[in-house]
């Protein structure tokens, strides 16, 4: 007699899109270090555009992918016309529950920033908050020789460093995608994940 399989609940596969070297290289290495589950595309963060951005979410999609899309709110680093298309892809998606479009405030080293004080401070560009951050690690380089090592993210996974900067971000009223993704990514394993539609952003009183 055939013996009946029973169905098991299919995990949906995460990836994650965006923009630049810092956030490609922070999630291969969380993925490397914490063992949270989910893939990446190398090759978009070095070479992207929101043209080349949108098409791969699409892609994603029609594989039935969850899509986290990561991307500097620092308009001055894109033309006008990339900064509208970027519009454009918030609207087409921000209604689509198997996409997070997600701003990293003014850049992602806020994010790090909150794992050694605890600020709302609103920073006039991206280059200032790094100047900040350069205080708690002053070899800190955007560039690829520094990014690819993973001392720098050791450091800030030091001492639950990253736990109090969720505790941070929530208590200050600063609600981070990374934050959920963190606190809930180790339970990939066992059942398939639902994210909340958030956005990087802070309140400023």
């Amino acid at each position: 007699m055939r013996k009946v399989r029973k169905n098991t609940p299919t995990r949906q596969v995460i990836h994650i899109v965006g923009e630049g070297l810092t956030e490609l290289f922070y999630f291969s290495h969380l993925k490397k270090l914490l063992g949270y589950r989910y893939s990446i595309s190398p090759r978009l963060f070095e070479n992207n555009s929101i043209e080349k951005i949108e098409k791969r979410i699409k892609e994603l999609l029609d594989e039935d992918v969850f899509v986290i899309c990561v991307f500097d709110a620092d308009v001055s680093r894109r033309s006008d016309a990339e900064n509208r298309k970027m519009t454009a892809l918030k609207k087409k998606y921000e209604n689509n529950a198997n996409v997070i479009l997600c701003d990293s405030l003014q850049s992602i080293e806020y994010w790090f920033l909150l794992h050694f004080e605890d600020t709302c401070r609103h920073f006039q560009d991206s280059a200032a908050t790094e100047r900040t951050l350069k205080q708690y690690l002053p070899t800190y380089d955007k560039a690829r020789k520094y990014l690819e090592k993973d001392k720098w993210v050791r450091d800030m996974l030091a001492d639950s460093k990253m736990d109090k900067a969720c505790e941070l971000a929530e208590n200050i009223k600063v609600v981070i995608l990374i934050v959920r993704f963190i606190r809930q990514s180790k339970k990939l394993a066992n059942r398939k994940l639902v994210f909340n539609k958030i956005q990087f952003f802070c309140i400023h009183n």
